[in-house]
């Protein structure tokens, strides 16, 4: 998978890792980005299936992180969410090896359905009942018109051992969003992954991942390092 830098954030230690072994026995490496950071990320806004595209940081961030993978990296496959904010950011990270962009609908974030596009505030104003079981882990909450969340987390363990199965002896690009990356991260790790705090995963960070013959392992988690000399332009 090429040389690793250093890892920006330490991978939390849980007492009941979970280890889940390639599905055809074989061996594929992940190299996960989140996308470049979008208006909905400043706002801190819930964007699920709201298509909206990278800012002019994002853009930048997303450059970045193709410059760093085409020093560190040598991937078969560039696959990515079919929203916008990740297509761009796979775009420029697949330019960087010529390869083609394959899109996979079950990398898609979670859809909060009626809550796109509201602040935890906000929805602590329009219904305090709902917003009151932010605090449980342990709750299997169903967004209204959206996922219920154990259905969004069977979906990403679904995406990433079929994607594993269809490229056994392969090293993949997935550019995805944060919670479907999140939640892959909680659930390897043995932690609940409705534990969101436990997961920050960074705009366009990069956190590596392998399933093998022996079970799965991650390598790094979050790793931002590349995106140091990247700042808002907008900030003083």
């Amino acid at each position: 998978m090429g040389e690793r830098s250093v890892v920006s954030v330490e991978i939390p230690s849980f007492p009941a890792p979970v280890s889940i072994a390639h599905p055809t026995g074989g061996q594929t490496n992940f190299v996960l980005v989140r996308h470049g950071r979008t208006e909905g990320n400043v706002r801190r806004v819930l964007v699920g299936r709201n298509d909206i595209p990278l800012d002019a940081l994002g853009e930048r961030q997303a450059e970045a992180v193709g410059a760093f993978l085409a020093a560190t990296h040598s991937p078969d496959v560039v696959i990515s969410s079919p929203l916008i904010r990740a297509h761009n950011t796979a775009r420029a990270i697949a330019a960087r090896f010529n390869l083609p962009i394959s899109f996979d609908a079950e990398l898609m974030e979670l859809n909060f359905g009626a809550y796109e596009g509201y602040s935890l505030q906000e929805i602590q104003r329009e219904d305090s009942e709902f917003a009151a079981t932010f605090g449980d882990v342990e709750h299997d909450r169903q967004w209204p018109e959206g996922e219920r969340l154990s259905e969004f987390h069977g979906r990403v363990m679904h995406a990433f051992l079929r994607i594993a199965g269809e490229y056994p002896r392969h090293t993949i690009v997935v550019v995805s969003h944060g919670g479907v990356l999140g939640s892959l991260a909680a659930q390897l790790l043995g932690t609940h992954p409705n534990d969101w705090a436990r997961f920050q995963i960074q705009n366009c960070s990069v956190t590596q991942v392998e399933f093998g013959l022996d079970g799965s392992t991650i390598h790094c988690l979050n790793e931002i390092g590349h995106l140091a000399d990247v700042t808002d332009e907008a900030t003083p």
